[in-house]
């Protein structure tokens, strides 16, 4: 029962996702797809298998990586200390430029969210989160395409778009029902 509750709750949140945050848009100057991509991601976190498999005392490392512009970042890594934690893990946001996370160690299981567009830098973000097993997750219209594990995609409804050469690359493992209900990018 509780499987089927937590289904149900996803396909909501995917529903919604789309309205969420559309009165602050002209507030804080945060497109809609970043508004979509930071409700979204808590749902791709906890779809990630290994999760279950680790200790839930360590925090869940997240990546909010830029390029120029820290602002974006700053104003979600706001958004997502809010939630707190995903799947009994609590989150440890960071805010990071792309050369700074390139020379780094992420920990095991880190999730990077692209807040602004990479252009020619995307290709060594995508290689540094397939040999590091991170989860790559962008909001930005092709990036899925380009190599990046997840996004989304936006039609006539929000659903999460997966790049599965990339996941395999990555040897990242999706929850079943989360990759039937997401659009493939083969």
């Amino acid at each position: 029962m509780l499987r089927l509750a937590t289904r149900i709750g996803l396909v909501i949140l995917f529903g919604l996702a789309q309205f969420t945050g559309a009165t602050s848009l002209a507030q804080d100057g945060l497109s809609p797809r970043l508004h979509i991509g930071v409700n979204l991601l808590p749902a791709i976190i906890a779809a990630n298998k290994s999760l279950a498999a680790t200790d839930p005392e360590q925090n869940l490392p997240i990546y909010l990586v830029y390029r120029v512009d820290p602002n974006q970042a700053k104003y979600l890594e706001q958004h997502i200390n809010r939630i707190g934690k995903i799947r009994q893990r609590s989150l440890e946001v960071t805010t990071i430029t792309l050369d700074e996370l390139l020379a780094s160690e992420p920990p095991p299981l880190a999730v990077v969210f692209i807040t602004e567009p990479l252009d020619q830098r995307l290709p060594d973000l995508v290689q540094f989160a397939q040999q590091r097993r991170a989860l790559l997750f962008s909001p930005f219209d092709g990036d899925v395409e380009r190599g990046v594990a997840t996004g989304f995609q936006v039609t006539d409804k929000v659903l999460p778009l997966v790049n599965m050469a990339a996941l395999k690359q990555s040897k990242i493992q999706l929850k079943a029902f989360f990759l039937r209900i997401a659009v493939k990018h083969e």
